[in-house]
């Protein structure tokens, strides 16, 4: 599915605490969003943040969680890309129209990823995401 994705403008103030020395935190949850129209992934976050209390962050077996899997990965330069896997199983009748990665505490968005249609689930229903985020200048 094609989608639109962007590191938000949290994100790379993340990224820079890390470089200065300051307490930064990883990126190693995920959440869906939930909305019944589509979105367009901004720097400056659609949604409101933090990441655990936007009323667009879903519930019903979508709500935040750790990723399942996450590693270093190589696009144009060597470990210049995040790789995330997670499968969310729905609990109920819910339109999800995207995701946000966030922080441990999940007060942090990283990852603003909207998809071009909404998904419309129910109960039982997954939602496998396989992300790849690339921070390189290539």
């Amino acid at each position: 599915m094609a989608q639109s994705q962007l590191v938000t403008n949290e994100g790379i103030g993340e990224l820079n605490k890390l470089w200065h020395g300051t307490a930064a935190t990883k990126m190693s949850k995920i959440v869906c969003l939930e909305k019944a129209t589509t979105c367009t992934a901004a720097v400056g976050s659609t949604f409101a943040a933090p990441a655990d209390t936007s009323p667009h962050h879903t519930d019903s077996g979508l709500v935040i969680a750790a990723i399942a899997t996450a590693a270093l990965g190589t696009t144009n330069a060597v470990g210049d890309t995040f790789l995330f896997d997670h499968v969310f199983t729905a609990s109920a009748t819910k339109n999800v129209n995207g995701i946000h990665t966030c922080n441990e505490d999940g007060d942090v968005t990283f990852v603003e990823c909207c998809f071009n249609a909404v998904v419309a689930v129910e109960n039982t229903d997954t939602i496998t995401i396989d992300g790849e985020v690339v921070v390189d200048q290539a």
